[in-house]
Formats: C-alpha cells, sequence, structure tokens
C-alpha cells in the first residue's frame, strides 16, 4: 500500500498495483508493478525511472522494480478491491 502510495503522485500515474513474485529458480521476491496511465504515449523504461526514483526517495532504496506493466485497467472484485492474486497468478503461471 505504500508503494503504491507513493507511485499514485509521479504524473500521468492513474493507478498502480504492486505486487511481489518469487522468481522461478528461488531467491527474494521481485517487484512487480502494474501501472494505469493517462498519457496517450508513454516511454516505459522513463516512466519505469521516475517510478523507481519516487521509490527510492520517499521509502527504501533497496526496493527495486524489476518490471514495469502498462495495462488499460486493474481487474477489480464485486466490492471494487484490486484482484492482486489474479495479476500474480499470470505472472506465476
Amino acid at each position: 500500500a505504500d508503494i503504491e502510495r507513493v507511485l499514485s503522485y509521479v504524473e500521468g500515474i492513474v493507478e498502480t498495483a504492486a505486487i511481489a513474485v518469487p522468481p522461478r529458480g528461488g531467491g527474494p521476491s521481485q517487484l512487480i508493478i502494474y501501472a494505469v496511465v493517462d498519457l496517450d504515449s508513454v516511454d516505459k523504461q522513463e516512466l519505469k525511472a521516475q517510478l523507481q526514483q519516487a521509490i527510492k526517495t520517499e521509502l527504501n532504496p533497496l526496493f527495486k522494480i524489476h518490471d514495469l506493466i502498462l495495462i488499460d485497467k486493474l481487474p477489480r472484485t464485486a466490492s471494487n478491491k484490486v484482484m492482486r492474486r489474479s495479476l500474480r497468478d499470470k505472472l506465476i503461471s
């Protein structure tokens, strides 16, 4: 929740979902960010760098974004909660 709060202040971000995914070979979990943006065209690497800088400045410089995935909308439950498990399961399978 803290990561998502910090990322919501980055220009062009509508909403985000931060999930931790264990790598296939084991080791520490990798931070994956799903982002909905309000820009027509976006440079994914530049946006990832801006998000990483926000995390480094506001939270912890040890948190590293492994991947940034741009999507049109986040999957939600009937009660409007983000379905992070659904996002995680797509990456693992």
